[in-house]
This record gives C-alpha cells, structure tokens and sequence, in this order.
C-alpha cells in the first residue's frame, strides 16, 4: 500500500515497527540507519520503535544515540518518546539515565511506572534474601504482588512456586 502511494518512508517505518513485533530489534536497527544513511528524517513512530529494538536487545549505545537524535529533533517533550527512553534505559540496566527522563516527566503514566518499580523490586527481592525473611509468607505474598504489579509475571509465578505453603 505504501509503495503504491510513493511514500518510502512509511515504508521503512512499517518494517522497523514489523521487526521489533517480531523480536528482530537487530534487524530494525539496521533499517534505522539505513534510513539515517539515505537521509530520512525519523518521525516519533520511527523514534518509538527504535527504543522498543533498543530495549529488547539491550544497545546501550545505540539507544543514547537516538536519544540525542530526539533531542535534536525536538520531539523530547513527547510522552510516549519519554515513556519509551525511561523503559529502554531501564531495560538496559541504566537506572540513573531511567531516573533522570522520568523525573523531567510533566507526569508519569502506566509505562513509565512499571519500569521504574521491576528494577527496584529486584534490589528490594535481593535485601530480603539477604536478611533471611525470604521463607516468610507474608513477605513472599507481598513480593509477589509486587512483581505481578509490575508486570512481571514469571517472577510472581516463580515466588509462588517456591513458598514452603
């Protein structure tokens, strides 16, 4: 459809949005910068697909790239560009840069949330494996909740696995 109305652009933006439906963050990379290398200007549907690839292959580098890239293009104050920067930094481990888009939010919503509590919760799952309350059910209840709160699912399953009744 896109090749009949001579719009190219959409074209790739459909196949990089494709990939990463499909988990081929690598592969929707390299149409980015395909695009970059033909000089095609990312709108924020390219920009939030980008992060989503990012995110799901954890590049680091390349996601501060297209942040700089965003910067640039003046599409920072987008919500669901800020959303898709706090999820990707996050995702990558990068809790400090998470922090720093999340706190120049306006407002947070669901997403950005979510991706702040998951890496928190982990450390606070490390403290209490490390002061022993990890057999009490009231805190495996709670550490449960909290994983499912956050979207992890796996988590949640796995701590209501292993709780001794």
């Amino acid at each position: 459809m896109y090749a009949k109305l001579g719009s190219i652009e959409d074209i790739n933006i459909a196949m990089i949005l494709g990939h990463v439906q499909c988990g081929q963050g690598q592969k929707a990379l390299q149409l980015f910068r395909q695009m970059q290398q033909e000089g095609v200007q990312p709108n924020f549907i390219t920009f939030l697909g980008v992060l989503k690839a990012c995110a799901s292959i954890v590049a680091l580098e390349e996601g501060r790239c297209v942040h700089q890239r965003i910067i640039q293009s003046g599409l920072e104050s987008n919500v669901f560009l800020r959303s898709a920067l706090v999820d990707m930094y996050a995702k990558c481990g990068r809790i400090e840069d998470a922090c720093r888009v999340f706190n120049k939010m306006p407002f947070q919503n669901v997403v950005t949330w979510t991706a702040m509590p998951l890496k928190r919760a982990g450390c606070v799952h490390q403290q209490i494996i490390q002061t022993g309350l990890k057999s009490n059910v009231f805190v495996g209840i709670t550490l449960m909740d909290m994983y499912a709160k956050c979207g992890s699912i796996e988590d949640a399953w796995g701590l209501f696995n292993n709780m001794p009744y």
